[in-house]
């Protein structure tokens, strides 16, 4: 019972466990998400893509910056809590939120100007094939922002969570050496609790 509790962390249910999962994401991580925020310029009027987009949080707030914003996730739970936080911005066009896989993403190529991933590469598959995805729909000079509370295993937490359930935290070398070879410019920047902005860059040459 407990291990399924866990597994809300990488997709969250359409049950009370989820839906709490997700109501404590859109709280918990809001902090985190500020400062990774604040790493990405970003204009009026950009379209903004939210993968691992949970209950939508990110989405409001990129809304508010006058984005058109795309939102995806995998759990059908997170996209219709997402919805529903965002229903007006939906309802008159300038969000757009769907289940979905960041292998296969629905876009056209060039078609974003930001795309985020906050608290989610984790629990990708075949991370390398994602990343290349996220190149083909970013403009050129287009951002990738990823933004994420754990930038290793050494927290004791986090190698007991890792055992539980099936995700994969990334160093910031590891993410340089992945997005370099799928063509993107890297920075990265980590606080004093080692929770990690990485902006990854689409060249514009």
């Amino acid at each position: 019972m407990f291990r399924r509790f866990l597994e809300n962390f990488r997709k969250p249910e359409d049950n009370f466990s989820g839906r709490l999962m997700l109501m404590s994401m859109n709280q918990g991580h809001e902090k985190l998400a500020k400062w990774g925020r604040s790493y990405i310029k970003m204009n009026k009027g950009d379209t903004v893509l939210d993968l691992g987009c949970g209950g939508g949080r990110n989405i409001e707030y990129f809304l508010t910056q006058g984005a058109k914003v795309y939102g995806m996730d995998h759990s059908e739970a997170g996209v219709n809590m997402a919805r529903e936080r965002n229903k007006e911005a939906i309802e008159s066009g300038r969000c757009q939120i769907l289940v979905g896989d960041v292998k296969r993403l629905p876009f056209k190529d060039e078609s974003m100007a930001i795309v985020t991933a906050f608290e989610t590469i984790y629990f990708w598959n075949d991370i390398e094939t994602c990343f290349k995805e996220i190149y083909r729909v970013l403009k050129r000079g287009g951002q990738f922002l990823i933004c994420n509370e754990v930038s290793s295993m050494k927290r004791r937490d986090v190698r007991i969570l890792a055992k539980k359930i099936t995700m994969e935290v990334y160093t910031p070398d590891d993410l340089t050496n992945m997005l370099t070879k799928a063509g993107f410019s890297c920075d990265y920047h980590l606080d004093r609790k080692e929770q990690l902005a990485f902006i990854a860059k689409k060249q514009i040459i």
